[in-house]
């Protein structure tokens, strides 16, 4: 998979962040989180891990004085657990292409939430995080009622921008269903691009790259 990197026009205002990439969102019945630990696999089943998965952490920080960090590691997901709900499918009686996004993007705010990511405080400085660019691969369809995980990491993080990387498998058989990628840019109160904002920047590298 290529990651492409597109520098937007400084004339060019990015649309609003109508489809956010962190924050915090009511709890139902259909999720479940395995606070921040790496998913537990039996020894009989091993994690499949994807072709992108075999890269590592690379993140570049700026410290106060201005320098790029650059920071590895190996590979680290924070899992999150679903159920397909019956508003999830299409007449076929799938999962909609569509709602793989949704499934995504709340893995996101859950880690988000987890790790002490507060939406609401980046908003109320009229800064915001949203998605530039989002990628989606599908393998399989998951059907009605079909419990499955999100496995979520960061893979870069520099200068406005973030990327990360999940994989949606099927449980317990973990069967491949989806790779996605999302591009998450900072935006400043005139939707401008932004340099990351290092609260979220730290919070993230203290899970991801230890």
């Amino acid at each position: 998979m290529r990651l492409c990197f597109c520098r937007l026009p400084s004339n060019t205002n990015p649309p609003p962040p109508t489809a956010l990439s962190f924050g915090a969102w009511p709890r139902d019945g259909h999720l479940a989180v395995l606070r921040g630990r790496p998913y537990p696999h039996r020894a009989r089943a091993p994690p499949r891990i994807a072709a992108p998965d075999s890269r590592p952490l690379e993140a570049i920080c700026t410290n106060s004085a201005g320098l790029g960090t650059k920071l590895s590691s190996g590979n680290k997901f924070f899992p999150v657990e679903m159920t397909v709900r019956d508003c999830d499918l299409d007449q076929y009686g799938v999962v909609n292409n569509a709602v793989y996004a949704y499934y995504i993007e709340k893995a996101r705010e859950e880690v988000a939430s987890r790790l002490g990511i507060s939406i609401v405080s980046i908003a109320s400085t009229g800064r915001a995080m949203a998605i530039s660019e989002l990628n989606l691969k599908f393998f399989a369809p998951l059907k009605r009622g079909a419990r499955f995980v999100v496995m979520v990491r960061v893979v870069q993080i520099k200068g406005a921008r973030m990327i990360m990387e999940h994989t949606v498998e099927t449980l317990p058989e973990r069967k491949l269903v989806l790779e996605a990628k999302a591009t998450i840019v900072c935006l400043n109160k005139d939707y401008r691009p932004t340099r990351l904002f290092p609260d979220v920047v730290s919070k993230l590298l203290r899970y991801f790259s230890s």
